[in-house]
């Protein structure tokens, strides 16, 4: 197998909206090697349908945006990040808007949304529901016409490199079409991975979800917190087959009603209705279902126009006509699937880990934007602002390569072991959905560690093979994520615990460091 070391100014790893930004702030101080596990386009942000918060008009402030966010996050926010990510994102947006990209106006003013949570139209939204699809495509085209930055597309990174003090100086990695290694080192690494939403069984993300930047940085030193905040989106598509999409919260914004299987609609009882933030709507979404004999509720727009959704939603319309669904006549069904994860790196205000050198951004990190639960259309704005952040803190300090790194040798794929990973990776989905879901309680949580625990000891220790690195890695974080949930004894957000359903208001973050003298997965 050829092996390949290059050395670059700033390493990005992800291309969803939080490393192509970081990648084109980067570009303007060094050279920069950004490196993807699929294509550009398998991002979530790629998928993201909602939209992007801004504040952006005179009838709207700031004040009001960060209000919002903080009573969403129910009391776990970081206030000072919150109001960066407000005031800071409404200003990354404007320089984009300026610089073409596109969202949907009419007459020549923006069209904006109203979303669950929010107090003012301030969601901005691109073709309908395809913001992210629009934004990834518009920053997309960007990164490739920038010569400094170099793109590296369909390659598993698989460690970070660190010298003798600690310090991160990039990553290796393997190149699937070229079979090949690769080694980057450079004095600054960024982490954009994404989360982990795609471990569960029902999920709105991509299939590479799978949380992989979160088990590189804990190998390497740096904090996990808020794991067990996991969002729940309350309208995904249903379908007997488990095949699932997001139906925007967009739609529930131009008055969309959720009704059980008796036509009943049971938002009404709530201040908000339909538009009540996130954790409200999936808990009522999920009792509904407990209480009937269907495993989905139905979203009904029969009552809006038709022509004006089409209009605007041309392609989630289109979709859900393709699975036989006429919303003239009937409801979309749709339950809860797993869709953001809070929880990630834990980092500061510049989007600094616990280890040197290691930035994190986006859904691998927990900035503490979102507290408890996220605040629709929250995401792509805290990629925007934290990417940048992350830059700019880096090109200010002097980076500069020292000590010798370490040579780790070869690296193999045993394809044999291929089906063996992916029925290891249903058995974990498997016990993620049943224990660590929706609702939760002590033996389930319990049941959920010591399987975890029980998994990891029977996995063969293979440092240098692919599906053997994958599965533990998977495995470590899906145990932490259960050892969370069951550690946090209260209700609070996206994260219910029906042995402890009032809230705690002494509770903090939950984090986890893996102990210094171990340096090998698990």
């Amino acid at each position: 197998m050829k092996s390949t070391a290059i050395s670059t100014d700033f390493l990005i790893i992800g291309s969803g909206a939080a490393g192509l930004n970081a990648a084109l702030h980067a570009s303007r101080h060094g050279e920069v090697r950004l490196i993807t596990k699929s294509g550009l386009e398998d991002s979530s942000s790629y998928w993201a349908q909602g939209g992007i918060a801004a504040v952006l008009t005179e009838g709207d402030t700031y004040q009001s945006h960060k209000k919002d966010t903080l009573a969403a996050g129910r009391g776990l926010c970081n206030t000072q990040a919150v109001d960066l990510l407000v005031r800071e994102g409404a200003r990354e947006v404007q320089r984009y808007i300026d610089r073409g990209m596109n969202f949907d106006k009419t007459d020549g003013e923006l069209d904006l949304g109203l979303e669950g949570g929010h107090s003012n139209r301030r969601v901005l939204h691109a073709n309908g529901a395809a913001t992210g699809k629009a934004l990834i495509e518009f920053l997309t085209k960007l990164v490739k016409a920038e010569e400094r930055i170099t793109v590296t597309e369909q390659a598993f990174v698989y460690r970070l490199l660190q010298d003798g003090e600690g310090r991160c100086r990039g990553a290796e990695a393997y190149l699937y079409r070229e079979d090949e290694l690769l080694t980057i080192e450079s004095p600054v690494t960024i982490l954009a991975t994404g989360g982990y939403s795609g471990l569960f069984q029902r999920s709105t993300n991509p299939h590479t979800s799978t949380g992989d930047g979160l088990w590189l940085g804990y190998e390497a030193g740096a904090i996990l917190q808020d794991l067990e905040f996991v969002q729940f989106h309350p309208t995904a598509f249903y379908a007997p087959d488990g095949s699932t999409f997001l139906i925007s919260e967009a739609v529930r914004g131009e008055g969309a009603y959720l009704l059980n299987e008796k036509g009943e609609r049971f938002m009404e009882a709530y201040k908000q209705k339909e538009l009540s933030p996130r954790d409200v709507v999936s808990q009522e979404i999920f009792r509904q279902i407990e209480q009937q004999e269907k495993e989905y509720v139905y979203l009904d727009i029969r009552h809006l126009d038709t022509q004006r959704m089409n209009d605007h939603f041309p392609n989630l319309m289109g979709k859900v006509a393709e699975h036989g669904i006429d919303i003239k006549n009937e409801g979309i069904p749709v339950a809860p699937a797993a869709h953001y994860c809070i929880g990630g790196l834990a980092t500061d205000l510049d989007a600094r880990t616990t280890v040197e050198g290691l930035y994190a951004c986006g859904e691998v990190a927990a900035t503490g934007v979102h507290g408890a639960n996220r605040l629709a259309s929250n995401s792509l704005l805290e990629c925007l602002v934290f990417s940048k952040r992350a830059v700019t803190h880096a090109a200010m300090r002097e980076n500069k390569n020292q000590g010798t790194l370490p040579v780790w040798g070869s690296f193999v794929i045993q394809q044999e072991a291929g089906d063996q990973f992916v029925a290891f990776q249903q058995q974990v989905s498997a016990l993620l959905s049943r224990h660590v879901g929706i609702q939760r309680h002590r033996e389930g949580l319990e049941e959920a560690v010591h399987a975890f625990h029980t998994i990891k000891e029977k996995l063969p220790n293979k440092p240098n093979e692919y599906f053997s690195i994958r599965s533990r890695g998977l495995v470590q974080l899906a145990g932490l994520i259960a050892e969370a949930a069951l550690q946090r004894k209260e209700s609070r957000g996206v994260h219910t615990r029906i042995d402890f359903p009032e809230r705690d208001n002494t509770s903090r973050h939950l984090s986890f460091q893996k102990p210094l003298e171990h340096k090998e997965l698990l």
